[in-house]
């Protein structure tokens, strides 16, 4: 049996002997190794672990505000990065904020809300909401992309995984020009999204092309990554936070929540709850010292 990796991510700093403490006390785990990602994070390296215990790790470590990924030593090179953009990659729901320009208020938060959670039609309730935009101009995209919020640690997220060689993909149910504008600020090298459609006048029309708005789209693009460039699905890190990105999550090597909705931390083990997408970077086991920290310009 592969021996285990437990990751802890706190928002304070800690010390190596504390950690270790920590963790035999608590959890009566043998370690065989330690590594210091940064001030705020170490990995684990466990000879002993039994998984009937993550349920107990996972509520001790939450009482405390840590965040934790337990995984398998393998030799595994990851090769992609699959992100998920709205109240992921940036805390806006983009098409909710464009919707709330026009003035109509149909419980955009809580039909959002809902299809996050997998309890209504995902693609029902995108179809509604771009209706609603039918008539009104393409300038109300400029209003929505200057109140843009990036979360904090994706661009170091991308850019750090950029120069590991990996082929980064944001993946969203948004829309063009949105998420390129979204996507070229972040540096990621593939943008999937859907396409409004506008008429002569620059105007929404109602409709769109739909290219990944439906159920299990994104995990249909990781099999299409796997046909057409022979990456396996162990070879892929993947982050979001709602119902239509669980099998992207559940079948990535690694497949993070990011303060994600219940439906989501029922089905996937590894979480961010409390720090920031650079918690990924130690995930990996990759060091503080290595990150590429250089800062977009929004």
């Amino acid at each position: 049996m592969s021996p285990k990796l437990l990751t802890l991510v706190a928002r304070e700093s800690f010390s190596e002997d504390e950690v270790k403490k920590f963790c035999i006390n608590n959890f009566n785990i043998s370690i065989k190794d330690t590594e210091v990602l940064a001030e705020n994070a170490v990995r684990l390296t466990l000879s002993k672990y039994d998984s009937i215990k993550s349920k107990d790790i996972e509520e001790t470590l939450d009482s405390i505000k840590v965040d934790f990924c337990i995984q398998e030593k393998t030799d595994t090179q990851f090769k992609v990065l699959l992100c998920d953009m709205d109240a992921t990659i940036i805390a806006n729901e983009t098409l909710d904020e464009l919707v709330k320009l026009t003035g109509v208020r149909n419980n955009i938060d809580e039909t959002s809300k809902l299809a996050m959670e997998g309890k209504i039609d995902l693609r029902t309730t995108l179809r509604n909401r771009v209706q609603i935009l039918k008539g009104y101009p393409k300038s109300l995209i400029n209003e929505v992309k200057n109140v843009i919020t990036f979360n904090p640690g994706g661009d170091i997220l991308v850019k750090t995984l950029n120069s590991h060689g990996l082929i980064s993909n944001l993946v969203t149910g948004g829309f063009e020009p949105i998420s390129t504008y979204v996507g070229e600020k972040l540096g990621f090298h593939n943008i999937i999204s859907n396409q409004f459609i506008f008429d002569d006048n620059d105007c929404f029309t109602g409709e769109y092309n739909l290219i990944n708005g439906e159920k299990n789209s994104k995990y249909k693009y990781m099999k299409k990554l796997f046909e057409e460039k022979n990456l396996n699905f162990n070879e892929m890190v993947s982050v979001g936070d709602g119902s239509n990105d669980i099998e992207m999550l559940k079948n990535s090597g690694l497949g993070v929540g990011y303060y994600a909705h219940d439906i989501v931390k029922k089905s996937i083990s590894t979480q961010i709850k409390f720090t920031d997408l650079k918690t990924i970077l130690f995930f990996l086991g990759i060091k503080k010292i290595n990150f590429q920290n250089k800062k977009i310009i929004i």
